[in-house]
This record gives structure tokens, sequence and C-alpha cells, in this order.
């Protein structure tokens, strides 16, 4: 008995350490489900020396035994993961155009510009003056003295209108070295054309523009008398001196144009 006492003793020892206490229990459901045994014997680390022996199933035992081994100490609920496949493709991020604003549009609208084509500006000079000649293209600007048909002196070097011209024929003279030496330079140089104009103020300040429409060089005799003639429509007739020494004139027909 004594020896049953020191057994009794050393199992109640082991039983009470933390470490054995598994290996004890696992080879004691063990022992029992391979021997068929019906009894399992309930270790406490409490239970004196002597203590009664309590009997419990074998299959109980077992599965207490198992439990206690195989069981884990804390259970964890199961949790779905769903993974959503990814697509081939990412679609480009959505970007969110700015609405102009009431007051932009309006600006927009005040901004726009129309362009209109415009006229172009008359740039016509207004001739004014009582007994002148203008020959814009010439350069020629003077004063037109009155030269009677019965004056038989040489003509100064002014302008002349010549009072044997007929009716309807504005005959303006003068020397090809002096004041109508443009006109002299122009025949020469091919600046002399048709359509060419000249303004001419009367005496009583009336003003009209004359167009070139031909010209001619003959000798100074009244075979010529044709360049002074009456016209049957608002005429003017320019005269100078070409060739060498002055021995022919230039004669210069214009008609009225306004």
């Amino acid at each position: 008995m004594a020896h049953s006492t020191r057994s009794t003793g050393l199992l109640g020892r082991s039983a009470a350490s933390p470490r054995l206490r598994p290996i004890l229990t696992a080879l004691a459901a063990l022992s029992l489900v391979t021997s068929g045994a019906g009894q399992a014997i309930a270790l406490s680390p409490t239970a004196p020396a002597g203590a009664s022996v309590v009997a419990a199933p074998a299959a109980q035992a077992a599965t207490d035994a198992a439990s206690t081994v195989l069981a884990p100490t804390s259970l964890t609920a199961p949790v779905r993961i769903t993974v959503a496949p990814r697509p081939a493709t990412l679609p480009d991020a959505a970007v969110a155009k700015p609405k102009a604003s009431t007051a932009t549009r309006a600006t927009a609208a005040k901004s726009t510009t129309r362009t209109v084509a415009s006229r172009p500006t008359s740039t016509r000079t207004a001739y004014r003056g009582t007994n002148h000649v203008w020959i814009p293209s010439l350069g020629i600007s003077r004063s037109v003295s009155w030269f009677p048909c019965s004056r038989t002196t040489d003509p100064a070097n002014y302008v002349y209108r010549w009072g044997c011209a007929g009716a309807n024929n504005v005959y303006l003279l003068g020397h090809a070295w002096g004041v109508f030496k443009p006109l002299h330079d122009a025949y020469y140089n091919g600046r002399l054309r048709t359509g060419m104009k000249v303004v001419y103020a009367d005496g009583s300040s009336r003003v009209h523009t004359f167009s070139v429409i031909w010209w001619k060089v003959v000798a100074p005799t009244t075979s010529a008398s044709w360049a002074w003639a009456s016209l049957s429509r608002p005429s003017m007739t320019l005269q100078t001196c070409v060739g060498s020494g002055g021995n022919y004139r230039l004669m210069v027909r214009l008609v009225q144009v306004a």
C-alpha cells in the first residue's frame, strides 16, 4: 500500500503540472480507445491520496481527451472574401467640363467684332480759284492771263488764254522753256498720256475738269487753224513749242468731263 500511495502521489504531482497535463490526458485517452476499457481515471490536481475514483464512460473520456488535445483555444467565424475580376482595360476617368457662366457667355457675345469692308475714302482735291489752271500729274499750278487776238508782241513767261479761239475751245499757250516746260518734257519722256486731267477755273470762278484725248505736232502756220477753231462740245487746247529751236507746235486736245 505504501508503494501505491507513492505512485498516486507522483501521478497527482504530474497532473498538477500544467506542462504534463495535456500529454497525460492524451495517453490515457489513447489507452482506453486501444484496449476497449470501459472506465477512465479522472485526474484532479486537488484530489487527496486515497480519494474515491469516479468512472466515466470510455467514449465520453475519449471525446473529452480529444477535445482537450485537438480543440483550438478559440474559434474564428469564417469570412467570405469576394475578389472582383480586374477589367482588361481601365476606363478613362470622366472629367467634368466646366460650363461657361452666364457672365462669360455675355462677355464673349459682346466681344464679337463684326468686320465690314469700308469704302475707300475719296482723296479728290477741291480746286477753287479764278483764271487758274492745274495739271496735277505734271505739277503745274498757274494763273491764267488774257492774250488778245489783236496783240502783236511776243508772250511773256505766263500761261495765256488766247482770244482768237472759237466757241467751246479754251485755248491755253505757254513757253516750253518756262511755264509749260513740264508739258514739253512730258511729250518727250512719254508721260503725256490720254486720260490725263487738267482743271481750269474761268473768270467767273467756275471750275471744270478736262481730259486729254489726242495730240499733234504741226508747223506754226495758218494751216493749223483747226486747232483754235470753234468746237461742238466744251473742249480745251494746250499749245507749246517743240523741236529744234522751237520751230514746231505741240497741240494737245482735251474734252470737258466735269
